[in-house]
């Protein structure tokens, strides 16, 4: 399972980069099967911003995959509980990436269901950072890997183009509240 696009998609601008992505089907490859969903919402972050993990360039333990090359995870762990999807962007050593924040499900619906039993409307299952980790079981192990490797279990594949972006604020911060980083679609 490969994905149609390639490493060039994310060493390019953060921001461009989080726009483009809406519209990929994100698919996990899971020992119980095959689950994903249509990207609908992400949020960007860039060495510049306050917000972000990298800010002024600052690598720690903590966000070193931000610093690797386009197409990298990086998974960070918030609130003591949740675990969050980033895919890294721009050029090897920039501090910068693409949070994942919500997908419509497309595959392996009863799966995510099972991942998440207590949630009843399929609109729910997967519209937040750390719901869509728990829909679609996504290890964090993978914090550092490389979409490019053969084996990836992660594949991002182009399957429609939005009807129109909104962009809003970002959620969740307490700096760079102005920006609007944050882009959902509607189909």
């Amino acid at each position: 399972m490969a994905s149609n696009i390639g490493p060039d998609f994310f060493e390019r601008n953060t921001v461009t980069v989080a726009q483009e992505l809406l519209g990929f089907e994100l698919c996990y490859k899971t020992p119980e099967g095959l689950v994903g969903g249509i990207i609908s919402e992400t949020e960007d972050y860039t060495e510049d911003d306050p917000a972000c993990h990298a800010y002024m360039g600052k690598q720690t333990n903590r966000n070193a995959p931000m610093f690797l090359s386009g197409g990298h995870i990086y998974i960070y762990f918030i609130y003591g509980m949740y675990h969050c999807l980033n895919f890294v962007t721009e050029k090897k050593g920039t501090g910068a990436a693409v949070l994942i924040r919500e997908l419509q499900p497309t595959t392996g619906l009863e799966l995510i269901k099972k991942n998440r039993p207590k949630i009843k409307n399929n609109q729910h299952l997967l519209n937040g950072p750390s719901k869509l980790m728990l829909g679609l079981n996504i290890s964090p192990q993978l914090n550092g890997h490389n979409l490019w490797q053969k084996d990836s279990p992660i594949t991002l594949n182009h399957h429609s183009l939005p009807k129109k972006v909104f962009e809003y604020k970002r959620i969740g911060i307490t700096k760079g509240t102005d920006k609007k980083w944050r882009f959902k679609a509607h189909f």
